[in-house]
């Protein structure tokens, strides 16, 4: 495995050496052989520290199953459990599309954090070097709120809980039973009504926001929620130095493209 990828080699290159493992995998089928041996790197501790050690895969995928899995030219199976009955299975709402629909079975109000948590009732299983990113839904635009984290990561790999969405209004619930309060106050003083029963109103407009706060709720039970995208991700290792290459930009950071366009609109002036 070491030897199928040389750093110095073209685009172009790898792809022809995949293709020759691709025929290599269709002969090694026809006449009933493995296909090239696949093995991974594990640390293992010793007395002198951690030896880096290379094994077989035990999940019994070749390397054109991986290779067709990571561009998509074969399914990748990903493992699910139940843990409600009223679960719903995650579905493409179209042919092509990047993200699969889940759906909410329940939600709860969390009053210390303002937000609404949206329970699936499913959790997954997916092999290691592939994650399951949870996104809002196109459509999410039409409330008022934001997914709280933006991108949930789901460790597949490891992870074995329910998945949840915590989604957060932007006008927190206080504000919108300020708001109730001060229309139902205004309502009543325009309707004739006394002082005292305009400030009942009021009274009763807080009290129907602060204690119903499912009234402001971005989705119902049964609602799709978001959508879950699977993407492969890397084994990254962190090397210090003291020096970094040097590129045109630099360290130009928020706006910088902005900056320099704005120059050049002045120099061409």
């Amino acid at each position: 495995m070491a030897e199928f990828y040389n750093k110095n080699e073209s685009v172009g290159d790898i792809f022809r050496k995949i293709n020759q493992m691709s025929e290599l995998s269709k002969k090694a089928q026809e006449e009933d052989l493995k296909c090239p041996e696949v093995k991974i790197t594990t640390k293992t501790e010793t007395k002198d520290g951690f030896e880096e050690v290379e094994q077989p895969r035990t999940d019994g995928k070749d390397f054109m199953t991986l290779v067709k899995q990571a561009i998509g030219m074969q399914k990748l199976e990903i493992k699910f459990k139940k843990l409600d009955e009223r679960a719903i299975v995650p579905t493409y709402a179209h042919d092509g599309d990047v993200g699969m629909d889940m759906t909410a079975i329940d939600v709860e109000y969390n009053s210390e954090m303002d937000c609404y948590i949206y329970h699936t009732g499913l959790a997954f299983e997916s092999d290691k070097h592939y994650g399951i990113f949870l996104f809002p839904r196109s459509s999410n635009r039409k409330t008022d709120a934001y997914l709280c984290n933006h991108v949930g990561i789901d460790d597949s790999a490891i992870y074995r809980g329910e998945i949840m969405f915590c989604f957060k209004n932007r006008t927190s619930l206080r504000q919108i039973a300020l708001e109730s309060r001060t229309i139902a106050f205004f309502n009543a003083i325009e309707g004739g009504k006394s002082l005292e029963h305009a400030i009942e109103e009021s009274v009763k407009a807080w009290n129907e926001a602060i204690f119903n706060p499912m009234l402001f709720a971005p989705y119902k039970v049964g609602d799709r929620i978001g959508q879950m995208v699977a993407l492969p991700y890397p084994n990254v290792k962190l090397r210090e130095y003291k020096n970094l290459s040097e590129t045109e930009r630099q360290n130009n950071g928020f706006g910088s493209t902005d900056k320099k366009n704005k120059f050049w609109k002045l120099w061409e002036s």
